[in-house]
């Protein structure tokens, strides 16, 4: 029997049927953005459910270039370079309700570079190692660039996660360990158990993603009884758990800088982030700042209780 290899998994996966609601969206992207659009990628709890009736759909919309997405924005076209990806909100009506998203915008060439294990820190690889679907491409040569990072991005994620893991371990500690770290290198917090959640939502696949994934490894690995070993030495451990924390600060420090230009440029951004850290984190928010009269420092003042109440970190 001919096992598939991890693109042909990635290849699988992008043809999963999505919400009409997406197909909308994807149409609405095409008229904005023209010809520079090459494809449209959904990704997260929406997708999962096969829901587009509820919350914001996941998307990325993928151009051929920055300033070829934003014409006559240079400010918008340098911001999506220097500190990608700018994050957009859209909704549209459908046939039943509407129906909503966030976008993020990004070009198909960086899409390979920022899902590869040179790129420092998780904050496209961890997302695009999770099962994502293409809504819409332009071409195949944008399809297999897309399928090409997106099983990149599932080999980054294992190799980054065997330091976390055990020195025997299964498929579910690997991934589960490796989201705990990740969700470290946010400023907003994931609900106790959202690894395991998200493990229990696909585990095959992300089991089959483990078993594809880790004869890419630059270490040995044995396998025994559904348990992986890999020749990973104590001080080639401790050192990737070190450099993780550095990387960690410095994936914070982008993520953060991000929600401030992205809150600038995504219509009602200020109060999407707000919902994000109350929804992830279970502390209340109030909105009084929009009454004082320095609404801005206001926001400060409230964004500071919010971190000394354990909100993000």
């Amino acid at each position: 029997m001919t096992h598939p290899t991890l693109e042909e998994m990635v290849e699988r996966e992008l043809d999963a049927t999505v919400p009409a609601g997406a197909h909308l969206l994807a149409d609405r992207l095409r008229s904005r953005f023209g010809a520079a659009l090459r494809a449209v990628v959904m990704y997260g709890s929406n997708l999962r459910r096969g829901d587009d009736a509820e919350g914001l759909l996941d998307l990325y919309a993928l151009v051929s270039s920055y300033p070829s997405a934003y014409p006559q924005q240079p400010a918008l076209a340098m911001g999506n370079r220097l500190l990608p990806p700018n994050v957009f909100y859209m909704e549209a009506q459908g046939e039943r309700h509407p129906v909503r998203c966030k976008y993020a915008v990004l070009a198909l060439d960086d899409l390979p570079r920022l899902t590869s294990f040179h790129t420092a820190e998780p904050y496209f690889w961890a997302r695009f190692a999770q099962p994502c679907a293409l809504v819409w491409a332009a071409d195949a040569e944008a399809r297999a660039v897309v399928a090409e990072a997106l099983a990149g991005a599932i080999r980054t994620f294992v190799r980054f996660a065997v330091p976390f893991a055990g020195a025997r371990f299964d498929a579910r500690e690997l991934w589960t360990r490796a989201w705990q770290a990740t969700y470290g290198a946010e400023v907003r917090p994931e609900r106790p158990g959202a690894a395991d959640a998200l493990w229990a939502a696909n585990a095959p696949r992300f089991a089959a993603a483990t078993a594809l994934a880790l004869p890419s490894l630059p270490w040995r690995v044995a396998v025994e009884a559904g348990a992986f070993a890999v020749a990973l030495s104590p001080g080639e451990r401790r050192r990737a758990l070190r450099a993780w924390r550095v990387r960690r600060l410095y994936a914070k420090v982008l993520f953060f800088l991000r929600i401030l230009r992205n809150g600038l440029i995504f219509e009602g951004g200020v109060d999407y982030v707000l919902w994000k850290i109350q929804r992830h984190s279970g502390v209340a928010i109030t909105t009084d700042w929009r009454q004082r009269r320095h609404p801005l420092l206001a926001l400060g003042a409230e964004a500071w209780r919010l971190y000394r109440a354990g909100a993000f970190r």
